[in-house]
Protein backbone atom coordinates (compact mmCIF):
# COMPACT_ATOMS: atom_id res chain seq x y z
CA UNK A 1 0.00 0.00 0.00
CA UNK A 2 1.33 3.35 -0.60
CA UNK A 3 1.57 6.26 1.43
CA UNK A 4 -1.01 7.91 0.13
CA UNK A 5 -3.62 5.32 0.75
CA UNK A 6 -2.47 4.41 4.18
CA UNK A 7 -3.94 8.11 5.22
CA UNK A 8 -7.14 7.22 4.10
CA UNK A 9 -9.85 6.59 6.33
CA UNK A 10 -11.72 3.06 6.07
CA UNK A 11 -14.61 3.59 5.81
CA UNK A 12 -16.95 0.78 7.59
CA UNK A 13 -20.34 -0.61 5.70
CA UNK A 14 -22.90 0.46 8.64
CA UNK A 15 -21.20 4.14 7.86
CA UNK A 16 -21.50 4.15 4.26
CA UNK A 17 -24.39 6.22 2.68
CA UNK A 18 -28.08 4.99 2.58
CA UNK A 19 -27.93 5.93 -1.11
CA UNK A 20 -24.17 3.35 -1.58
CA UNK A 21 -26.04 0.77 0.70
CA UNK A 22 -29.04 1.04 -1.48
CA UNK A 23 -26.85 0.48 -4.60
CA UNK A 24 -25.34 -2.45 -2.92
CA UNK A 25 -28.35 -4.27 -1.96
CA UNK A 26 -29.95 -4.03 -5.56
CA UNK A 27 -27.16 -5.74 -6.93
CA UNK A 28 -26.76 -8.12 -4.39
CA UNK A 29 -30.99 -8.91 -5.37
CA UNK A 30 -30.08 -8.89 -8.77
CA UNK A 31 -26.77 -10.86 -9.01
CA UNK A 32 -28.56 -14.32 -10.80
CA UNK A 33 -28.75 -17.24 -8.83
CA UNK A 34 -29.17 -15.36 -5.53
CA UNK A 35 -31.57 -16.37 -3.52
CA UNK A 36 -32.10 -14.34 -0.74
CA UNK A 37 -34.94 -13.00 1.32
CA UNK A 38 -36.00 -11.05 4.14
CA UNK A 39 -39.10 -11.31 6.44
CA UNK A 40 -40.55 -9.99 9.34
CA UNK A 41 -41.54 -11.53 12.72
CA UNK A 42 -44.60 -12.82 11.19
CA UNK A 43 -42.62 -14.63 8.50
CA UNK A 44 -44.34 -12.08 5.54
CA UNK A 45 -41.65 -11.76 2.90
CA UNK A 46 -40.83 -7.95 2.45
CA UNK A 47 -38.01 -8.41 0.34
CA UNK A 48 -36.57 -11.09 -2.18
CA UNK A 49 -33.99 -11.38 -4.55
CA UNK A 50 -35.52 -11.89 -8.43
CA UNK A 51 -33.86 -15.59 -8.68
CA UNK A 52 -35.81 -15.88 -5.26
CA UNK A 53 -39.17 -14.62 -6.61
CA UNK A 54 -38.20 -16.89 -9.92
CA UNK A 55 -38.19 -19.71 -7.94
CA UNK A 56 -42.34 -19.58 -7.33
CA UNK A 57 -43.14 -17.80 -10.74
CA UNK A 58 -43.51 -14.63 -9.35
CA UNK A 59 -42.18 -11.14 -9.26
CA UNK A 60 -40.49 -9.34 -6.41
CA UNK A 61 -43.33 -7.41 -6.00
CA UNK A 62 -45.82 -9.95 -6.21
CA UNK A 63 -43.81 -11.95 -2.81
CA UNK A 64 -44.10 -9.29 -0.62
CA UNK A 65 -46.88 -9.65 1.81
CA UNK A 66 -46.55 -12.82 1.64
CA UNK A 67 -45.64 -16.11 3.69
CA UNK A 68 -44.36 -19.46 3.02
CA UNK A 69 -47.73 -21.05 3.73
CA UNK A 70 -48.80 -19.37 0.49
CA UNK A 71 -46.49 -21.03 -1.92
CA UNK A 72 -45.71 -24.60 -0.43
CA UNK A 73 -47.13 -27.22 1.44
CA UNK A 74 -48.95 -26.75 4.98
CA UNK A 75 -46.04 -29.31 6.41
CA UNK A 76 -43.09 -27.58 4.85
CA UNK A 77 -44.12 -24.28 5.77
CA UNK A 78 -44.77 -25.38 9.45
CA UNK A 79 -41.29 -26.81 9.65
CA UNK A 80 -39.81 -23.23 7.86
CA UNK A 81 -41.65 -21.12 10.46
CA UNK A 82 -40.57 -23.09 13.30
CA UNK A 83 -36.71 -22.73 12.25
CA UNK A 84 -37.60 -18.93 11.90
CA UNK A 85 -39.01 -18.08 15.64
CA UNK A 86 -35.92 -20.29 16.90
CA UNK A 87 -33.58 -18.20 15.39
CA UNK A 88 -35.33 -14.66 16.66
CA UNK A 89 -35.91 -16.41 19.62
CA UNK A 90 -32.17 -17.52 20.24
CA UNK A 91 -30.31 -14.81 17.62
CA UNK A 92 -28.60 -18.02 16.59
CA UNK A 93 -28.33 -18.47 13.32
CA UNK A 94 -29.27 -21.62 11.12
CA UNK A 95 -26.58 -22.58 8.41
CA UNK A 96 -26.39 -24.51 5.42
CA UNK A 97 -30.02 -26.21 5.98
CA UNK A 98 -30.18 -28.85 2.93
CA UNK A 99 -33.71 -29.42 2.30
CA UNK A 100 -36.40 -29.51 -0.39
CA UNK A 101 -38.16 -26.62 -1.36
CA UNK A 102 -41.27 -28.14 -2.15
CA UNK A 103 -43.49 -26.19 -4.29
CA UNK A 104 -47.47 -26.25 -4.72
CA UNK A 105 -47.82 -26.86 -7.74
CA UNK A 106 -44.65 -28.29 -9.33
CA UNK A 107 -41.97 -30.68 -7.85
CA UNK A 108 -39.23 -28.79 -5.61
CA UNK A 109 -35.50 -28.15 -5.76
CA UNK A 110 -33.02 -29.12 -3.38
CA UNK A 111 -31.81 -26.07 -1.62
CA UNK A 112 -28.95 -25.60 1.00
CA UNK A 113 -30.45 -22.71 3.59
CA UNK A 114 -28.49 -20.49 6.15
CA UNK A 115 -31.07 -18.11 7.85
CA UNK A 116 -30.07 -15.24 10.29
CA UNK A 117 -31.84 -13.12 12.42
CA UNK A 118 -32.53 -9.48 11.03
CA UNK A 119 -31.99 -6.64 13.57
CA UNK A 120 -32.86 -3.19 13.33
CA UNK A 121 -30.56 0.11 13.52
CA UNK A 122 -30.59 -0.55 17.26
CA UNK A 123 -29.95 -4.29 17.30
CA UNK A 124 -33.73 -5.36 18.21
CA UNK A 125 -34.60 -9.03 16.46
CA UNK A 126 -37.16 -7.55 13.77
CA UNK A 127 -37.42 -10.87 11.37
CA UNK A 128 -35.05 -13.01 9.36
CA UNK A 129 -33.32 -12.62 6.53
CA UNK A 130 -31.56 -15.47 4.51
CA UNK A 131 -29.96 -17.01 1.45
CA UNK A 132 -30.02 -20.18 -0.48
CA UNK A 133 -28.24 -22.33 -3.15
CA UNK A 134 -29.86 -24.51 -5.51
CA UNK A 135 -27.99 -27.78 -5.12
CA UNK A 136 -30.23 -30.05 -7.18
CA UNK A 137 -27.63 -30.79 -9.29
CA UNK A 138 -25.32 -31.98 -6.90
CA UNK A 139 -28.41 -33.84 -5.10
CA UNK A 140 -29.40 -35.56 -7.82
CA UNK A 141 -25.93 -36.95 -8.63
CA UNK A 142 -25.85 -37.94 -5.22
CA UNK A 143 -29.00 -39.55 -5.46
CA UNK A 144 -27.79 -41.36 -8.89
CA UNK A 145 -24.70 -42.42 -7.41
CA UNK A 146 -26.47 -44.19 -4.45
CA UNK A 147 -28.70 -45.75 -7.12
CA UNK A 148 -25.51 -46.64 -8.78
CA UNK A 149 -24.20 -48.17 -5.68
CA UNK A 150 -27.57 -49.58 -5.03
CA UNK A 151 -27.55 -51.10 -8.70
CA UNK A 152 -24.32 -52.39 -7.90
CA UNK A 153 -24.93 -54.06 -4.88
CA UNK A 154 -27.50 -55.84 -6.00
CA UNK A 155 -25.72 -57.16 -9.44
CA UNK A 156 -22.73 -58.08 -7.64
CA UNK A 157 -25.21 -59.98 -5.28
CA UNK A 158 -26.77 -61.62 -8.13
CA UNK A 159 -23.76 -62.48 -9.59
CA UNK A 160 -22.58 -63.93 -6.30
CA UNK A 161 -25.82 -65.77 -6.64
CA UNK A 162 -25.65 -67.25 -10.12
CA UNK A 163 -21.30 -67.61 -9.49
CA UNK A 164 -22.84 -70.14 -6.20
CA UNK A 165 -25.74 -71.73 -8.45
CA UNK A 166 -22.90 -72.19 -11.24
CA UNK A 167 -20.57 -73.79 -9.02
CA UNK A 168 -23.18 -76.01 -7.21
CA UNK A 169 -24.57 -77.62 -10.78
CA UNK A 170 -20.55 -77.76 -11.93
CA UNK A 171 -19.71 -79.61 -8.23
CA UNK A 172 -22.93 -81.62 -8.15
CA UNK A 173 -22.82 -82.43 -12.27
CA UNK A 174 -21.86 -86.01 -13.33
CA UNK A 175 -20.21 -85.27 -16.50
CA UNK A 176 -16.81 -84.10 -16.41
CA UNK A 177 -16.72 -80.88 -17.35
CA UNK A 178 -13.34 -79.41 -18.60
CA UNK A 179 -11.77 -75.80 -19.86
CA UNK A 180 -9.52 -75.47 -22.33
CA UNK A 181 -7.08 -72.15 -23.18
CA UNK A 182 -5.85 -71.67 -26.86
CA UNK A 183 -2.57 -73.61 -25.81
CA UNK A 184 -4.38 -76.99 -25.13
CA UNK A 185 -3.71 -75.96 -21.43
CA UNK A 186 -6.20 -77.41 -18.98
CA UNK A 187 -7.65 -73.77 -17.24
CA UNK A 188 -10.31 -75.71 -14.80
CA UNK A 189 -11.79 -79.40 -14.39
CA UNK A 190 -14.66 -80.16 -11.80
CA UNK A 191 -15.15 -82.37 -9.37
CA UNK A 192 -16.32 -85.05 -11.85
CA UNK A 193 -13.53 -84.33 -14.15
CA UNK A 194 -11.07 -85.33 -11.13
CA UNK A 195 -12.70 -88.85 -10.50
CA UNK A 196 -12.98 -89.95 -14.36
CA UNK A 197 -9.32 -88.34 -14.82
CA UNK A 198 -8.30 -89.75 -10.93
CA UNK A 199 -6.31 -86.19 -10.91
CA UNK A 200 -7.00 -83.48 -9.20
CA UNK A 201 -7.53 -80.05 -10.13
CA UNK A 202 -3.92 -78.54 -9.11
CA UNK A 203 -2.66 -81.41 -10.78
CA UNK A 204 -3.87 -80.45 -14.07
CA UNK A 205 -4.16 -77.11 -14.00
CA UNK A 206 -2.20 -75.19 -16.88
CA UNK A 207 -0.80 -78.71 -18.30
CA UNK A 208 -2.33 -80.66 -21.19
CA UNK A 209 -3.53 -83.81 -22.13
CA UNK A 210 -0.12 -84.72 -23.59
CA UNK A 211 1.35 -83.41 -20.89
CA UNK A 212 -0.34 -85.90 -17.85
CA UNK A 213 0.09 -88.68 -19.88
CA UNK A 214 -3.67 -88.74 -21.27
CA UNK A 215 -4.09 -92.80 -23.07
CA UNK A 216 -2.65 -92.14 -27.28
CA UNK A 217 -6.05 -93.45 -28.35
CA UNK A 218 -7.66 -90.52 -26.88
CA UNK A 219 -5.17 -88.30 -27.60
CA UNK A 220 -5.43 -88.05 -31.07
CA UNK A 221 -8.38 -87.49 -31.53
CA UNK A 222 -9.09 -85.54 -28.29
CA UNK A 223 -6.15 -82.75 -29.60
CA UNK A 224 -7.30 -82.75 -33.39
CA UNK A 225 -11.26 -81.97 -32.41
CA UNK A 226 -9.82 -79.38 -29.87
CA UNK A 227 -7.74 -77.71 -32.37
CA UNK A 228 -10.80 -78.01 -34.75
CA UNK A 229 -13.10 -76.03 -32.64
CA UNK A 230 -10.20 -73.53 -31.89
CA UNK A 231 -10.05 -72.70 -35.82
CA UNK A 232 -13.57 -73.05 -36.63
CA UNK A 233 -15.76 -71.57 -33.51
CA UNK A 234 -17.59 -74.91 -34.01
CA UNK A 235 -18.83 -76.87 -31.72
CA UNK A 236 -17.52 -80.62 -31.83
CA UNK A 237 -19.23 -84.72 -30.35
CA UNK A 238 -16.72 -87.25 -30.37
CA UNK A 239 -17.48 -90.96 -28.64
CA UNK A 240 -14.87 -92.76 -27.14
CA UNK A 241 -15.30 -96.42 -26.78
CA UNK A 242 -13.56 -99.52 -24.89
CA UNK A 243 -11.45 -99.71 -27.85
CA UNK A 244 -9.93 -95.83 -27.89
CA UNK A 245 -9.60 -95.70 -23.99
CA UNK A 246 -7.49 -98.91 -22.97
CA UNK A 247 -7.55 -97.51 -19.22
CA UNK A 248 -11.64 -97.56 -19.74
CA UNK A 249 -12.08 -101.13 -21.11
CA UNK A 250 -15.61 -101.73 -20.47
CA UNK A 251 -16.78 -97.83 -20.75
CA UNK A 252 -18.60 -95.58 -23.82
CA UNK A 253 -18.40 -92.05 -23.26
CA UNK A 254 -19.51 -88.78 -25.26
CA UNK A 255 -17.44 -85.65 -25.86
CA UNK A 256 -19.10 -82.21 -26.41
CA UNK A 257 -16.78 -79.66 -27.37
CA UNK A 258 -17.44 -76.20 -27.92
CA UNK A 259 -15.64 -72.54 -28.07
CA UNK A 260 -14.78 -70.50 -24.74
CA UNK A 261 -15.09 -66.77 -25.93
CA UNK A 262 -14.63 -63.54 -23.91
CA UNK A 263 -16.96 -60.63 -23.73
CA UNK A 264 -15.89 -59.06 -27.24
CA UNK A 265 -16.27 -62.21 -29.07
CA UNK A 266 -12.99 -63.75 -29.67
CA UNK A 267 -12.21 -67.35 -28.94
CA UNK A 268 -9.85 -67.70 -25.98
CA UNK A 269 -10.30 -71.77 -25.47
CA UNK A 270 -12.43 -74.83 -25.38
CA UNK A 271 -15.07 -76.11 -22.77
CA UNK A 272 -15.30 -79.82 -23.19
CA UNK A 273 -18.14 -81.93 -21.38
CA UNK A 274 -17.32 -85.05 -21.17
CA UNK A 275 -20.72 -87.94 -19.78
CA UNK A 276 -20.31 -91.47 -19.38
CA UNK A 277 -22.61 -93.32 -22.02
CA UNK A 278 -21.87 -96.74 -20.86
CA UNK A 279 -25.11 -97.55 -19.75
CA UNK A 280 -26.91 -96.02 -23.22
CA UNK A 281 -24.38 -98.40 -25.12
CA UNK A 282 -25.30 -100.92 -23.34
CA UNK A 283 -29.27 -100.87 -23.90
CA UNK A 284 -28.34 -100.24 -27.35
CA UNK A 285 -26.53 -103.07 -27.95
CA UNK A 286 -29.43 -104.98 -25.86
CA UNK A 287 -32.28 -103.92 -28.12
CA UNK A 288 -29.72 -104.63 -31.24
CA UNK A 289 -29.34 -108.06 -29.75
CA UNK A 290 -32.66 -108.72 -28.91
CA UNK A 291 -33.81 -107.35 -32.26
CA UNK A 292 -31.64 -109.63 -34.15
CA UNK A 293 -31.64 -113.04 -32.31
CA UNK A 294 -34.13 -115.44 -30.70
CA UNK A 295 -35.47 -115.02 -27.08
CA UNK A 296 -35.13 -118.39 -26.44
CA UNK A 297 -32.19 -120.04 -28.01
CA UNK A 298 -29.92 -116.54 -28.73
CA UNK A 299 -29.27 -117.70 -32.28
CA UNK A 300 -29.96 -115.41 -35.24
CA UNK A 301 -33.48 -114.72 -36.20
CA UNK A 302 -35.52 -114.33 -38.98
CA UNK A 303 -34.46 -110.92 -39.70
CA UNK A 304 -30.49 -111.77 -39.06
CA UNK A 305 -30.66 -114.85 -41.05
CA UNK A 306 -31.95 -113.05 -44.04
CA UNK A 307 -29.20 -110.27 -43.86
CA UNK A 308 -26.02 -112.88 -43.18
CA UNK A 309 -27.74 -114.95 -46.41
CA UNK A 310 -27.74 -111.52 -48.41
CA UNK A 311 -24.37 -110.18 -47.64
CA UNK A 312 -23.34 -113.89 -48.37
CA UNK A 313 -25.05 -114.00 -52.09
CA UNK A 314 -22.78 -110.44 -52.63
CA UNK A 315 -19.50 -112.02 -51.50
CA UNK A 316 -20.23 -115.22 -53.71
CA UNK A 317 -20.75 -112.68 -56.67
CA UNK A 318 -17.22 -110.92 -55.59
CA UNK A 319 -15.31 -114.31 -55.17
CA UNK A 320 -17.26 -117.37 -56.44
CA UNK A 321 -17.54 -120.59 -54.66
CA UNK A 322 -20.62 -122.28 -53.42
CA UNK A 323 -23.19 -121.62 -51.06
CA UNK A 324 -24.95 -123.81 -48.82
CA UNK A 325 -28.33 -123.38 -46.61
CA UNK A 326 -29.80 -126.29 -44.84
CA UNK A 327 -33.58 -126.18 -43.52
CA UNK A 328 -34.08 -128.22 -40.22
CA UNK A 329 -37.42 -129.40 -38.54
CA UNK A 330 -37.68 -131.46 -35.90
CA UNK A 331 -39.71 -135.01 -36.54
CA UNK A 332 -42.96 -135.30 -34.39
CA UNK A 333 -42.09 -132.31 -31.66
CA UNK A 334 -45.30 -131.28 -31.47
CA UNK A 335 -45.69 -134.54 -29.30
CA UNK A 336 -43.15 -133.34 -27.11
CA UNK A 337 -45.10 -130.15 -25.91
CA UNK A 338 -48.48 -132.16 -25.90
CA UNK A 339 -46.60 -135.05 -23.35
CA UNK A 340 -44.30 -133.53 -21.40
CA UNK A 341 -44.87 -130.25 -21.60
CA UNK A 342 -43.78 -126.37 -23.12
CA UNK A 343 -40.72 -126.27 -20.65
CA UNK A 344 -39.91 -129.54 -22.08
CA UNK A 345 -39.78 -128.42 -25.41
CA UNK A 346 -38.07 -125.12 -24.88
CA UNK A 347 -35.19 -127.37 -23.12
CA UNK A 348 -35.30 -129.51 -26.21
CA UNK A 349 -35.13 -126.27 -28.55
CA UNK A 350 -32.47 -125.55 -26.38
CA UNK A 351 -30.30 -128.75 -26.83
CA UNK A 352 -31.40 -128.72 -30.38
CA UNK A 353 -29.65 -124.96 -31.18
CA UNK A 354 -26.73 -126.74 -28.89
CA UNK A 355 -26.03 -129.00 -31.18
CA UNK A 356 -26.35 -127.42 -34.59
CA UNK A 357 -23.77 -125.08 -33.16
CA UNK A 358 -21.31 -128.02 -32.76
CA UNK A 359 -21.60 -128.84 -36.60
CA UNK A 360 -21.11 -125.75 -37.67
CA UNK A 361 -18.01 -124.27 -38.34
CA UNK A 362 -17.04 -121.26 -37.17
CA UNK A 363 -18.06 -119.12 -40.25
CA UNK A 364 -21.40 -120.71 -39.98
CA UNK A 365 -24.50 -119.17 -39.44
CA UNK A 366 -27.25 -120.95 -36.87
CA UNK A 367 -30.74 -119.35 -36.72
CA UNK A 368 -34.11 -120.51 -35.30
CA UNK A 369 -36.68 -119.49 -37.51
CA UNK A 370 -39.85 -119.71 -34.92
CA UNK A 371 -41.06 -123.68 -33.64
CA UNK A 372 -39.15 -126.61 -34.08
CA UNK A 373 -37.60 -124.87 -37.30
CA UNK A 374 -33.90 -124.42 -37.39
CA UNK A 375 -31.52 -123.09 -40.44
CA UNK A 376 -27.79 -122.96 -40.93
CA UNK A 377 -26.12 -120.70 -43.40
CA UNK A 378 -22.78 -122.65 -44.78
CA UNK A 379 -20.41 -120.47 -47.38
CA UNK A 380 -17.71 -121.73 -49.03
CA UNK A 381 -18.82 -125.41 -49.22
CA UNK A 382 -16.58 -126.77 -51.88
CA UNK A 383 -14.26 -128.60 -50.02
CA UNK A 384 -17.11 -130.19 -47.81
CA UNK A 385 -20.19 -131.60 -49.80
CA UNK A 386 -23.23 -129.84 -48.06
CA UNK A 387 -24.76 -133.56 -48.36
CA UNK A 388 -22.09 -134.82 -45.64
CA UNK A 389 -23.14 -131.49 -43.12
CA UNK A 390 -26.82 -132.96 -43.82
CA UNK A 391 -25.99 -136.46 -42.42
CA UNK A 392 -23.88 -134.95 -39.39
CA UNK A 393 -26.65 -132.93 -38.27
CA UNK A 394 -29.03 -136.00 -38.68
CA UNK A 395 -26.67 -137.77 -36.33
CA UNK A 396 -25.98 -135.14 -34.07
CA UNK A 397 -29.64 -134.16 -33.66
CA UNK A 398 -30.79 -138.09 -33.67
CA UNK A 399 -28.94 -138.85 -30.29
CA UNK A 400 -31.29 -139.88 -27.21
CA UNK A 401 -32.46 -136.67 -24.57
CA UNK A 402 -32.70 -138.47 -21.88
CA UNK A 403 -31.01 -135.66 -19.35
CA UNK A 404 -34.24 -133.74 -20.11
CA UNK A 405 -36.55 -136.49 -18.81
CA UNK A 406 -38.09 -136.95 -22.46
CA UNK A 407 -36.78 -140.48 -23.43
CA UNK A 408 -39.10 -140.54 -26.66
CA UNK A 409 -36.17 -140.86 -29.52
CA UNK A 410 -35.97 -137.82 -31.56
CA UNK A 411 -35.49 -136.98 -35.09
CA UNK A 412 -35.36 -134.35 -38.17
CA UNK A 413 -36.21 -133.85 -41.38
CA UNK A 414 -33.52 -132.19 -43.31
CA UNK A 415 -33.51 -129.81 -46.46
CA UNK A 416 -30.76 -128.65 -48.38
CA UNK A 417 -30.43 -126.12 -51.38
CA UNK A 418 -27.31 -124.92 -52.50
CA UNK A 419 -25.85 -122.49 -55.63
CA UNK A 420 -22.85 -120.69 -57.37
CA UNK A 421 -25.38 -118.05 -59.02
CA UNK A 422 -25.14 -114.75 -56.85
CA UNK A 423 -28.42 -113.64 -58.68
CA UNK A 424 -30.58 -116.16 -56.47
CA UNK A 425 -32.37 -114.09 -53.70
CA UNK A 426 -32.49 -114.79 -50.53
CA UNK A 427 -35.95 -116.19 -49.89
CA UNK A 428 -35.69 -117.79 -52.73
CA UNK A 429 -32.46 -119.60 -51.82
CA UNK A 430 -34.66 -120.33 -47.82
CA UNK A 431 -37.79 -121.93 -49.86
CA UNK A 432 -35.68 -123.84 -52.38
CA UNK A 433 -34.31 -125.52 -48.68
CA UNK A 434 -37.53 -125.51 -47.19
CA UNK A 435 -39.32 -127.17 -50.16
CA UNK A 436 -35.90 -130.42 -49.71
CA UNK A 437 -37.27 -130.34 -45.86
CA UNK A 438 -40.27 -131.25 -46.99
CA UNK A 439 -39.65 -133.72 -49.31
CA UNK A 440 -38.16 -135.52 -46.77
CA UNK A 441 -40.73 -135.33 -44.65
CA UNK A 442 -43.13 -137.00 -47.35
CA UNK A 443 -40.17 -139.63 -47.82
CA UNK A 444 -40.72 -140.64 -44.11
CA UNK A 445 -38.75 -138.39 -41.73
CA UNK A 446 -35.13 -138.46 -40.80
CA UNK A 447 -33.17 -137.91 -43.30
CA UNK A 448 -32.11 -135.41 -45.93
CA UNK A 449 -33.08 -133.95 -49.18
CA UNK A 450 -30.86 -131.70 -51.64
CA UNK A 451 -32.26 -129.15 -53.96
CA UNK A 452 -29.23 -127.32 -56.57
CA UNK A 453 -30.45 -123.91 -57.72
CA UNK A 454 -28.57 -123.00 -61.49
CA UNK A 455 -28.25 -120.15 -62.91
CA UNK A 456 -31.19 -119.10 -65.36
Amino acid sequence: MDESSADEPVVEASHLPVDTMAVCMQNMMNTPGAILYFKDREGRFIAVSIDCARLYDRTPDEMIGLTDFDLTDHAHALELLTDEQRIMATGEPLIDKEEADRLLDRPGTWVETSKFPLRDTEGSIIGTFGYSRDVSRWEIAQLELKDMAAALAESHAHLSQVEAQLRAVLNGSRDAIALYDRELRYRYINPAGERMGGRSLEEVIGRTDREIGTPQPWLDGLESALRDVLDTGEARELEFSELDAPRHSASWFHLSLSPDRDASGSIVGVMGSIRDITPLKRAERSHAYQALHDPLTGLANRTLLMDRISTALARLERSGGRLGLLFVDMDLFKQINDVYGHAAGDGILLEVARRMKSVARRDDTVARLGGDEFVMLCENVQSVSIESIAERLLNTLSLTYDDLDVPTPLSASVGAATTEDPQVSASALLHAADSAMYQAKTKGRNRYEVSTLHPL
